[in-house]
């Protein structure tokens, strides 16, 4: 592994270096003089090595990434750009095409193909892994033919929850001819992420930079007014200590957000940002109705100016004409004011237009959920936030280093802003002292999020031996952060196994003796004394002799005799070192049991990942989806099917429920497979008809005994499933429009988009998935047409 830390300045002669290295001029390519960050990354690549860049949001990591896209192109190469969301490989398949031309820049989803063979494409990780496995998106050969280099963008990803295992997967399965061109914002254990791919890929190097091209100012905002929240030493300021400090902190303790928060007014705090010129900004919360109650009560502030209203009327005047369910839209006022919100259960179109409409500079403030801080690019002069704790599922936490970091990166604007501002606002049950603690904190350390699966376990047993399988499964950045912190325990092992094998020479100057079996004989024969006393003690006062006993006593005399006899033999009896063997023998006898309560701990450390592949395979066999270590036909379909847990919506598929189906029916069944939501569907005021609740109930008995199978092998992966949105499914696929959805829920738009989406993708794998019953294809092909209409059809 090849690792430079960048600084600002740190060596301008580093780019003189680079001039004969360069096939191409990289000020003509870009037209503007790079950092040199961004020259010590193209070294690595010139060199032919993958390489890592972590750098701060906003340093210019874009640039890398086209350097690498010039080299495909100008070796006839191809070159795959993954992104972790379907908006960035949007805006990506936009920028890219103004670059390069429409006819040289494709677009490849789960569920659309545009100029796939392109020497550009763009994908989600998702895809890009799937590509990886054959299955459905074709031969792994054919999917990869030419492919120099693969961009994975925004790679910090690998730290999410339920997605992060797939940026693992793609740098595994990876064919090692490829370079990889990892991005990612600032993390604490990069150089640990690049010695990894560079055992596990291929020759890797590592550039480090803390620079910003636009650095931050930390401020607080309290009582109408804007502080700075770091002291020149970058300690908080005294001053909030003192007024905004720990004086409120016994507050702390109280159930966090019973009531009403009271923070800062966005009236106030825009009055303030707007006054100071550090307007656009980004206002973050943590709750969509928190986004939606601050943009009401900041109203009525003059934002924009005269010729800035009538661009925006323009603007949304056209994009309503193509999206006429938008002209009722209750925000359409507040967006004539300069303001919006943005989260995640808004309109995909609704998002799209206030996202064109912030980077044109039209709108000043976007209320918006932490989602946009990890979402496309929206820079902003400034960013506020509204509060350093969230509620999570472990209940309100502070929020992390990364977090805080990631939100802060959206401020400052390149080639616009000289300085970015972040402002932290005054919260009665929130220390400023940790306010200030976040600004200065490191970024947290990238972890493992791989977990085996039945989708793995079956494209991989599809295309590898099981040996090799196991070499894949236990080549994950999971089990290499394992391995590192074992490594110490590794280092005491090997010190105890030296020790034991130097005490295995003998004290004994003559003959070696048994000391343990010689220490057990004493001990026995101590045993009966004690026996016989007590024999003897009982016999007292006993008028007359009893033969009985008086033989019992004769018996263990003669035992006692015999052992200590066999004793008196024994090498060790007499022996003038039988102490210091003694310590010798237990000190042996620690050891063997000290390394072999290690070889335990070990063998179930680094075999944690391979002993779930071997429960999910045993599953598959018992469900007849393997037979041996080989798909049967029945998993074959399933390596066509993804999702949380595989084999349950391919038990669905065949068993017979779905076969008699209409189209809107089959729509609403499809749509609970894909929720886990776990909101009553009473929400909606449509329920579902007889028949699907019919097949429903069928399904949750699979369910059940599916369950129960896992429980016994030991495999959690989910096996839920929801009705939530069903009711509203049908009705779409009947014709409903999207007045009539949106008036017969009180969901959020963007959620029933979701949801609408997801069925359509389940759909989809339906109809493509290897072997499926023509009755299925057929009814989904039908149902396709009938979901993929309006909001729910997805533009590129």
């Amino acid at each position: 592994m090849h690792a430079v830390r960048i600084r600002r300045g740190s060596y301008r002669s580093f780019g003189r270096q680079l001039q004969d290295l360069n096939e191409i001029n990289v000020h003509d390519l870009f037209g503007f003089q790079l950092d040199d960050f961004q020259l010590e990354a193209i070294k690595h690549l010139e060199e032919n090595r993958s390489v890592v860049v972590c750098a701060p949001t906003g340093a210019g990591k874009t640039v890398i990434a086209e350097y690498a896209v010039e080299m495909a192109l100008r070796s006839n190469k191809r070159c795959y750009y993954t992104t972790p969301l379907k908006a960035l490989s949007n805006q990506k398949l936009n920028d890219f095409k103004k670059k390069y031309g429409e006819d040289r820049v494709g677009l490849l989803t789960g569920d659309i193909s545009i100029n796939r063979e392109a020497p550009i494409v763009v994908m989600t990780t998702e895809v890009f892994r799937n590509m990886l496995y054959g299955t459905i998106l074709g031969d792994v050969t054919r999917n990869l033919r030419d492919v120099a280099f693969v961009i994975l963008d925004e790679c910090h990803y690998m730290n999410d929850t339920e997605r992060g295992t797939v940026w693992e997967e793609s740098i595994i399965y990876a064919p090692k001819n490829i370079q990889l061109v990892a991005l990612s914002a600032t993390v604490a254990n990069a150089a640990e992420l690049t010695t990894w791919i560079d055992e596990t890929h291929g020759p890797t190097g590592l550039v480090l930079s803390d620079f910003r091209p636009v650095p931050l100012r930390f401020h607080y905002f309290g009582d109408r007014h804007i502080y700075p929240l770091l002291s020149p030493g970058k300690g908080v300021n005294t001053l909030l200590k003192s007024r905004f400090g720990t004086k409120k902190s016994a507050h702390k303790d109280r159930k966090r957000r019973s009531g009403p928060v009271l923070g800062a007014s966005p009236n106030d705090v825009l009055a303030v940002l707007s006054g100071r010129n550090m307007l656009p900004a980004i206002y973050f919360l943590f709750s969509r109705r928190g986004c939606e109650e601050s943009m009401k009560r900041a109203r009525g502030i003059p934002l924009i100016n005269l010729s800035e209203q009538a661009e925006l009327k323009e603007v949304i005047a056209s994009f309503t004409k193509d999206h006429p369910n938008l002209l009722n839209h209750p925000h359409l006022p507040y967006l004539f004011e300069g303001m919006s919100v943005h989260h995640a259960g808004m309109l995909p179109s609704w998002k799209g237009l206030v996202e064109k409409l912030f980077q044109r500079g039209l709108l000043k403030v976007v209320f918006a959920t932490e989602t946009l801080a990890a979402g496309i690019n929206m820079p902003a002069r400034s960013t506020v936030i509204s509060s350093i704790y969230k509620r999570a599922d472990e209940g309100h936490r502070e929020l992390t280093a990364s977090e805080f970091l990631q939100m802060s990166g959206r401020a400052g604007r390149r080639g616009m802003d000289e300085v970015g501002h972040v402002v932290v606002l005054h919260h009665p049950f929130e220390p400023v002292e940790d306010a200030a603690k976040l600004a200065t904190s490191p970024a947290d350390p990238l972890s493992s999020r791989f977990t085996p699966s039945y989708g793995m376990v079956l494209n991989l047993l599809e295309r590898h031996t099981l040996e090799d399988a196991r070499d894949l499964i236990e080549r994950s950045f999971g089990q290499f952060l394992v391995n590192q912190q074992l490594e110490p325990l590794f280092e005491q092992k090997m010190t105890w196994e030296k020790e034991l094998e130097r005490l295995q020479s003998p004290l004994c100057p003559t003959e070696i003796g048994d000391l343990p079996l010689y220490a057990r004989r004493l001990e026995t024969i101590r045993s009966k004394h004690k026996q016989l006393k007590q024999m003897e003690r009982g016999l007292r006062g006993t008028p007359k002799q009893d033969p009985a006993a008086e033989q019992a006593l004769g018996a263990v005399h003669t035992e006692i005799n015999g052992l200590l006899e066999e004793a008196y033999g024994m090498p060790c009896h007499g022996c003038p070192v039988q102490k210091p063997c003694s310590k010798q023998t237990d000190r042996i006898a620690q050891l063997e049991k000290r390394i072999k309560e290690f070889d335990r701990r070990i063998h179930k450390e680094t075999t944690k990942y391979w002993r779930t592949f071997e429960s999910l395979a045993n599953i598959l066999r018992l469900k007849g989806y393997l037979d041996g270590n080989r798909p049967t036909a029945l998993g074959r379909m399933a390596t066509g099917i993804r999702g949380t847990n595989e084999l349950f919506l391919t038990e669905v598929a065949v068993s017979g429920l779905l076969d008699h189906l209409d189209p809107p029916q089959m729509s609403a069944v499809l749509t609970a497979l894909v929720t886990e939501d776990s909101r009553s569907h009473e929400q909606s005021r449509f329920r579902v008809s007889p028949q699907v609740e019919l097949v429903l109930g069928e399904i949750n008995t699979l369910a059940r005994k599916l369950y129960r199978t896992q429980r016994e092998l030991d495999v959690d992966i989910s096996v839920s499933f929801s009705p939530t949105f069903s009711g509203l499914t049908e009705m779409w696929a009947q014709g409903s429009t999207w007045d009539d959805i949106r008036m017969s829920t009180s969901f959020d738009e963007g959620d029933v988009v979701r949801a609408f989406r997801r069925t359509l993708d389940l759909c989809r794998q339906f109809i493509r998935a290897p072997g499926m019953k023509q009755e299925i294809v057929d009814i989904c092909n039908a149902a396709e047409v009938l979901l993929a209409r309006d909001e729910v059809k997805e533009n590129f």
